[in-house]
């Protein structure tokens, strides 16, 4: 296990992407003494953008909130540091063959996607071993823009291509998902609006999962926000596991233990886990269990980096991942 420091986080650089693309480079151009100076007109876009690129790239704790969790873990003789491990510990436990979790959301807007990207990068990162994120929403997703990835890696292309050609190998199967670093790959339904009627069927959905099973050691599936929809039933028919994320309130905890009867009645063999994911601000210091903390990072909407990740944040994504994925490997 990789050592952490006082605050949580893995010391050094994360691994090099398997089957990783190569970045994109630029030169600037210098300007000769004589030159003129630019008038004022030409450099007052380049000052403008200098502020949304720092909000793009701010930490998910405040200064404030990273000297808190430094006292409170220093007072607790390193207590939050150990519970990092321990949650490290499970994501790095033994499982069998591929695992596959479906993340599904209660409502519109309950962070499902952020959580399906947390899961998947958490796994790639510490697991070392092949995970593959899907978009399998119906509607247009962000899963791909969460995980850092511009490529257009098209669900409906890689199930084409399971169909009629033969995958016996890792870059067989994902020849038409996009690598996003840390042994992540993805694919997602950005041609989704022209498949609004016509929902995933279970049986195509078998046969795409079983043959991802055959290469990754996870996959991890964002399912949406219709948990009880006959969509989602094709997706929970080959799940060993179902995450289902909620926004806070009584109201909605309500929905949601309405929502585990009724998926537990119509798949008894596919475990739950549930998480609650904090929309805003909240300054209650306490970390507790099936809580999603508020993160600065993540409300930015900006693709996941995990050394970004507030503390806490940090600690339950990772105890998260390992409930999820110790859930997926009883069944």
């Amino acid at each position: 296990m990789a050592e952490v420091s006082r605050s949580g986080f893995p010391i050094g650089q994360p691994p090099a992407p398997v089957g990783g693309f190569p970045g994109m480079g630029g030169t600037t151009a210098e300007v000769p003494p004589s030159t003129p100076p630019a008038p004022a007109p030409q450099t007052a876009p380049v000052t403008a953008t200098v502020p949304q690129a720092a909000s793009r790239k701010r930490s998910g704790d405040t200064w404030w909130e990273r000297v808190r969790f430094e006292v409170t873990d220093a007072v607790t003789s390193g207590a939050l540091s150990e519970r990092l491990i321990r949650a490290s510990s499970a994501v790095e436990a033994p499982i069998t063959t591929g695992r596959r979790i479906v993340v599904l959301g209660t409502a519109g807007g309950a962070a499902t996607t952020t959580v399906a990207a947390l899961l998947a990068k958490l796994l790639g990162s510490i697991r070392q071993e092949p995970v593959i994120a899907v978009d399998a929403t119906d509607h247009s997703g962000n899963l791909l823009r969460y995980l850092g990835s511009s490529q257009a890696a098209l669900l409906t292309e890689l199930m084409q291509q399971f169909r009629t050609q033969s995958v016996r190998t890792l870059p067989d199967a994902v020849k038409h998902a996009a690598s996003c670093g840390s042994q992540v790959f993805a694919a997602g339904r950005a041609d989704v609006p022209a498949l609004a009627d016509a929902p995933i069927a279970l049986q195509e959905w078998t046969d795409v999962s079983s043959t991802l099973s055959r290469f990754m050691a996870v996959t991890v599936v964002d399912g949406g926000a219709s948990p009880l929809s006959r969509h989602a039933a094709a997706l929970l028919g080959t799940a060993h596991a179902v995450v289902l994320v909620s926004p806070p309130g009584n109201p909605e905890a309500a929905k949601l233990a309405s929502i585990q009867e009724s998926l537990g009645k119509s798949f008894p063999d596919v475990h739950q886990i549930s998480v609650v994911v904090r929309s805003r601000q909240n300054h209650e210091a306490a970390l507790s269990d099936g809580m999603l903390p508020y993160d600065r990072h993540l409300a930015s909407g900006s693709s996941l980096q995990l050394s970004r990740l507030g503390s806490r944040t940090r600690i339950a994504a990772t105890e998260l991942t390992g409930k999820a994925l110790m859930a997926a490997n009883r069944a």
